[in-house]
């Protein structure tokens, strides 16, 4: 499980050998035409869902467009990885080398540079990090040397393509 460097800043990360900012999120520009499909399909669900009475997943609809609304009016922070001689910093996170699995890189610029790390407790989430400017060959020559690396996979997952292209992050 990833440190929080919030909690314990006497953390010691170890010597930074590459490290680059980005931005926790794109700014996606959602035509009208979209905000209208989106408003539809979550009434429509609010109505069937209160057409069988299953109120619970009408609330939960509810919630849901209540929470993305508020999260697309929100600026994205600027992060800064740090790859260190101990461990990958992302933020205020702090994964050390023996909790991760293994890593790839997709590098399809323009649209996805992203490096993806998989932790070895299989409850955590995979991490991705976009590479912005970043060399990507100097992020997997550094990471070779402490990790795996999974050649099988050149492209981003199918959760985070399906998500671009419904432009939901």
């Amino acid at each position: 499980m990833a440190t929080n460097l919030n909690v314990n800043p006497q953390t010691n990360i170890g010597q930074v050998v590459l490290h680059w900012s980005f931005r926790e999120f794109r700014i996606l520009n959602r035509s009208t035409g979209w905000w209208v499909g989106a408003g539809v399909v979550s009434t429509t669900l609010v109505a069937y869902s209160v057409a069988v009475a299953n109120f619970l997943f009408a609330l939960i609809i509810i919630m849901v467009a209540f929470i993305f609304i508020s999260e697309t009016r929100r600026s994205p922070r600027t992060l800064e990885c740090k790859l260190t001689s101990t461990g990958v910093v992302v933020g205020k996170k702090y994964w050390r080398w023996s909790e991760i699995m293994n890593f790839w890189i997709a590098y399809h610029p323009p649209t996805i540079t992203n490096l993806y790390l998989v932790p070895k407790n299989p409850f955590d989430p995979r991490v991705t990090i976009p590479l912005e400017r970043s060399d990507p060959l100097k992020v997997r020559d550094h990471l070779t040397k402490y990790l795996d690396e999974d050649l099988d996979r050149e492209d981003e997952p199918t959760s985070e393509a399906l998500t671009r292209f419904l432009k939901l992050r």
